[in-house]
């Protein structure tokens, strides 16, 4: 069985490591990147990615983001294809003979926004490390490109309205870990650069807006989920 994962990236020679290490364990990874300046693409590729460069302005645009999401798989001869951020994780310890069992054609697992106090470094999976999370959501993430035409991802790809041979599981154990919040330190420097690429048509759209959020806002909200966390892992 082949699987393919498409992650839009930008500047995350931190955490693209880990992301290499996890999704190298079951599938091939496509990197789709744009302006990075940082050591991304290079260790992404000495670690197998295939880079695809998307020539576009230098700024956090979701529409544009959409856009990509919704057709980057199209030519995949894959069985099935995974479509995330470098901060997103789909797990389950068995998740390949979960997909060769299902006649599922779609998988919307379960979103955990995952929480850390210092930014990992452990040398196993970053989530032998960052074990505990809260609920956020889900996003339709998993899916067969033979049998699914459009996938019609929304701003910020949270909703979806696939077309085809739509058959949605809703009740895997598959979880997608959103590793965001590791750390104060990281949060805050990592929203520091993303709102100074803000575009202009997500401050008209309201996209996207946490990012602007100041220091003390980000530290009091990861110290008020922090006292309520779920070991997810």
């Amino acid at each position: 069985m082949k699987i393919e994962t498409f992650c839009l990236c930008n500047n995350e020679e931190r955490l693209i490591t880990y992301f290499m290490r996890h999704y190298s364990q079951f599938s091939d990874v496509i990197l789709l990147e744009s302006n990075s300046t940082d050591r991304t693409v290079e260790i992404a590729s000495a670690l197998g990615a295939e880079v695809w460069t998307y020539d576009v302005p230098d700024e956090i645009n979701d529409q544009w983001f959409m856009d990509i999401k919704n057709s980057c798989w199209k030519e995949s001869t894959a069985d099935w294809v995974m479509v995330v951020d470098a901060d997103e994780f789909i797990y389950h310890p068995n998740i390949v003979r979960i997909l060769e069992e299902t006649d599922a054609t779609v998988f919307f697992p379960r979103l955990w926004n995952m929480f850390a106090d210092v930014f990992p470094t452990t040398e196993g999976q970053i989530y032998e490390e960052v074990t505990g999370g809260r609920e956020g959501g889900g996003k339709m993430n998993i899916f067969r490109p033979s049998d699914i035409q459009e996938i019609n991802y929304a701003i910020g790809c949270h909703s979806a309205k696939p077309k085809g041979n739509v058959k949605i599981n809703t009740t895997s154990e598959i979880m997608t870990l959103h590793m965001r919040h590791l750390s104060k330190e990281y949060v805050i420097e990592r929203n520091a650069r993303a709102s100074k690429r803000r575009s202009e048509l997500n401050k008209q759209m309201g996209w996207g807006y946490h990012v602007d959020f100041p220091p003390e806002k980000v530290i009091e909200y990861i110290d008020n989920e922090m006292t309520a966390l779920i070991k997810v892992v």
